[in-house]
């Protein structure tokens, strides 16, 4: 069963609440897990570009199909950006992390 990111919600996204929420380690372990989820759903948005490329080439005046198709493209590129923003968020995090540890900023 999959975690959910507590973190990344109880934050709405922004990496600098969530440094200032917690102030424990970020594994490299929830970045990679972030990357791969990302990485895995671009097989997805392929797919279904080539869905409304090949809908609008072999049926023209299919509307309802293509619009169909472009609700999916969008709810796929709704996950993506989703995990995209996790991505950056832990990233982020770490960051500002490693930066207060060697005492590069006053944070």
């Amino acid at each position: 069963m999959p975690r959910h990111a507590k973190l990344f919600l109880a934050s709405s996204g922004s990496a600098a609440r969530g440094f200032l929420r917690f102030r424990a380690n970020i594994p490299p372990r929830w970045i990679k897990n972030a990357q791969k989820s990302r990485k895995r759903i671009e097989p997805e948005i392929v797919e279904a570009l080539r869905s409304i490329k090949s809908i609008q080439r072999d049926r023209p005046r299919a509307r309802v199909a293509l619009k169909n198709a472009g609700k999916q493209l969008k709810a796929v590129l709704s996950r993506w950006d989703t995990a995209y923003s996790k991505e950056t968020f832990y990233r982020g995090i770490r960051i500002l992390l490693e930066l207060q540890r060697t005492g590069s900023t006053k944070l």
